[in-house]
């Protein structure tokens, strides 16, 4: 029985071989918990509204929003809450004298929707359960301020809109509750929050449902795994990307590494950066092949694309794959991410009168490198450049001597089999005149190169993408006996400047 038709697409990577393919670089797979909508069912909008809506809150809403602010288009794909977020101890800084005492109840179903900085400050003083007590809540470490809440006779208070254990689009999972006591002017309350997460076999099935659905078989620019990531979910992640390629659906993921431990004043145990960075590194030498994967570390603040009726417009503090993510949206499959000339990040905002003594690391692989070398994607500075926050570079996890050393070298070799497997496909099952030992006519060989590398002048060199592709199809391949076409299709990529040198000379006039 003849074979079933058929076309594959091969990479030589230095004696490796891995099937890659093409996505649109404006549209990007997210990928995350939520804590509404259904799990497992793609949903796409540019309006972060209606991702809001649809999802009611937590990470993926956030950083899908963010894409979506930016004018791009994220097909989220929610997974189940299996660890409920939680919070820590909370911390009384009460100079006043204040007694009541502050604790937390969380959604009964999710804990915390987020990861948040919770301070709750007291504009007028009161004791619990008599009207008169005026307080202010921040949600991202009193970067920004709610508008002032009367108390009134309540001992409990929910942060955000709706009420505990009702999802509501505006919530946040947490309630407070005020013991009895008094509130003093200018004492203030603070803790900190994890997020709820997935697990792998939820994100395995999220990833399912995508390869599943319409939308892969349009493609996607790039994915973005919401939620922090460890080696053994780095390993998974590239294991279902790579299933993903039997059916001719080929990914890359941007995923998490995680934050330095909360600090102390926030009810975490803290940790130094240089502690931080080794338990990155030691996550990131157990990846020796997962050339799907980029993996960032490093957090920062980042405005969020939702205001909320508790904590106003937030700076939550989150990962810098967040803000690469949606510059991976901005620009082109073949433009790095930290091209200088496109800016900092503007999902970033740094203030340099407040953050170097916040207690929070900000980490810039300019002053403290190390990342980089770990193959981490990370943030530096460049001076004269303003106060923000650009991508240091954008490595993938591949095999050591891998060509695949980041995501736009991957980003250009997907377009060549992506158009490669197009055109080729066009020609299975065609009757093609062949020689009679078997090879191609050497005007049906030349008709069918040209086919090919027509298409790829098109969508490679036209955009451009490449500086030179061409594709060579076999004049030896007994074609007849074997039904079998190879064709090489060689990939000259840009080159991209990592070292500027200038040498400046003073001229005496002779």
């Amino acid at each position: 029985m003849p074979a079933i038709p058929t076309v594959t697409v091969t990479v030589v990577d230095n004696g490796a071989s891995a099937a890659l393919s093409v996505p649109q670089a404006n549209v990007q797979l997210k990928i995350g918990v939520a804590v509404g909508g259904v799990v497992n069912q793609p949903y796409a909008s540019s309006n972060p509204q209606s991702i809001q809506t649809q999802f009611i809150g937590g990470p993926l809403v956030e950083a899908a929003g963010l894409v979506a602010q930016a004018g791009n288009i994220p097909i989220c794909i929610s997974c189940p809450v299996v660890t409920k977020g939680t919070a820590n101890a909370v911390q009384a800084i009460t100079p006043g004298g204040s007694t009541s005492v502050v604790t937390v109840t969380l959604d009964s179903t999710y804990g915390c929707w987020d990861q948040y900085y919770v301070r709750m400050r007291v504009l007028q003083g009161g004791t619990i359960g008599t009207p008169g007590i005026i307080v202010q809540f921040s949600l991202d470490a009193g970067r920004n301020y709610g508008a002032p809440v009367t108390l009134g006779s309540a001992t409990t208070y929910y942060l955000g809109s709706g009420v505990l254990n009702t999802p509501t689009v505006g919530g946040t999972g947490i309630q407070l509750n005020f013991a009895a006591g008094t509130m003093v002017t200018g004492d203030y309350w603070q803790f900190g929050t994890q997020a709820p997460a997935w697990n792998d076999a939820g994100v395995e099935a999220a990833l399912a449902a995508f390869f599943a659905s319409q939308y892969a078989v349009e493609g996607v620019g790039s994915i973005h795994v919401v939620g922090v990531c460890a080696g053994t979910d780095i390993n998974d992640i590239q294991t279902s990307l790579q299933t993903g390629t039997n059916g001719y659906v080929y990914t890359r993921a941007i995923v998490e590494l995680r934050d330095a431990l909360q600090p102390v004043a926030w009810g975490g145990s803290g940790e130094t950066e240089a502690t931080w960075m080794a338990a990155l590194a030691t996550i990131s030498s157990g990846e020796v092949a997962q050339p799907r994967v980029c993996a960032d570390g490093g957090y920062y603040n980042t405005p969020s694309p939702f205001a909320n009726a508790a904590g106003g417009t937030p700076s939550y503090r989150r990962p810098i794959a967040w803000s690469h993510a949606v510059r991976r949206t901005q620009v082109g499959l073949q433009t790095r991410a930290g091209r200088v000339k496109d800016g900092p990040y503007s999902t970033i905002v740094v203030n340099p009168a407040s953050d170097p003594t916040d207690g929070f690391i900000y980490h810039d692989e300019r002053v403290n490198p190390g990342l980089n070398a770990a193959r981490i994607g990370s943030a530096l500075t460049w001076p004269k450049k303003g106060q923000g926050f650009f991508q240091c570079q954008e490595p993938l996890l591949s095999a050591p001597g891998s060509q695949f050393t980041e995501i736009v070298i991957g980003n250009v070799l997907d377009a060549a089999c992506d158009i490669g497997y197009a055109a080729g496909v066009e020609e299975v099952s065609d009757n093609l005149q062949v020689q009679s030992n078997g090879t191609l006519d050497p005007v049906a060989l030349n008709q069918f190169q040209g086919t090919i590398q027509n298409a790829l002048n098109q969508g490679m060199i036209q955009t451009p993408l490449v500086s030179s592709v061409t594709a060579v199809v076999s004049a030896t391949q007994n074609v007849l006996a074997t039904g079998i076409i190879p064709i090489t299709i060689t990939v000259e990529p840009m080159a991209y400047a990592n070292n500027i040198s200038e040498t400046v000379n003073l001229s005496n006039g002779t």
